[in-house]
């Protein structure tokens, strides 16, 4: 009996291990509803909605997408796309009752996780909520300027 608990053991824990694959899992790619045949044309731009002769969404394209991800104050100057509804993670190691990060912008809510483990880190989910950009400040040290993180919205 006891060796098939062992047994079946060793064949959860090596099923368990090699679900992973070794690699980082790619973030989900967002759908894009396009619109009822227009150009987004805004007047005489060429078909491009813009003045310039580019596009606002061809800029926040270039941007990496946000998506899952886990940021940090590391990821100062961060600039990251989502689209309404997704959402990303801010983990910072500052204590409890310490500075908070702020949000400048109303595209993405900075919505506080509740830490239950005590490790020492505190967590906020980003959740796009329409489009727009957001900056997040985070607090450094005293001496150190705030980390900034941009994310835009499409």
């Amino acid at each position: 009996m006891a060796d098939r608990r062992l047994v079946c053991l060793a064949a959860l824990a090596l099923a368990f291990t090699g679900c992973g694959g070794g690699g980082a899992r790619p973030p989900q790619k967002g759908t894009h509803a396009s619109g009822a045949g227009g150009t987004g044309d805004t007047g005489d731009t060429g078909g491009t909605g813009d003045p310039e002769g580019g596009t606002r969404a061809t800029a926040a394209a270039t941007q990496p997408p946000a998506q899952g991800r886990v940021l940090t104050g590391a990821d100062d100057g961060f600039a990251g796309r989502l689209t309404v509804g997704q959402t990303a993670r801010l983990r910072l190691p500052l204590p409890e009752g310490g500075p908070e990060p702020t949000a400048e912008g109303d595209a993405v809510l900075l919505i506080r996780v509740s830490n239950v483990t005590g490790t020492g880190h505190r967590e906020w989910e980003l959740r796009a909520v329409h489009p727009g950009t957001t900056r997040i400040r985070i607090p450094r040290t005293p001496t150190a300027a705030p980390a900034t993180l941009t994310l835009t919205v499409t």
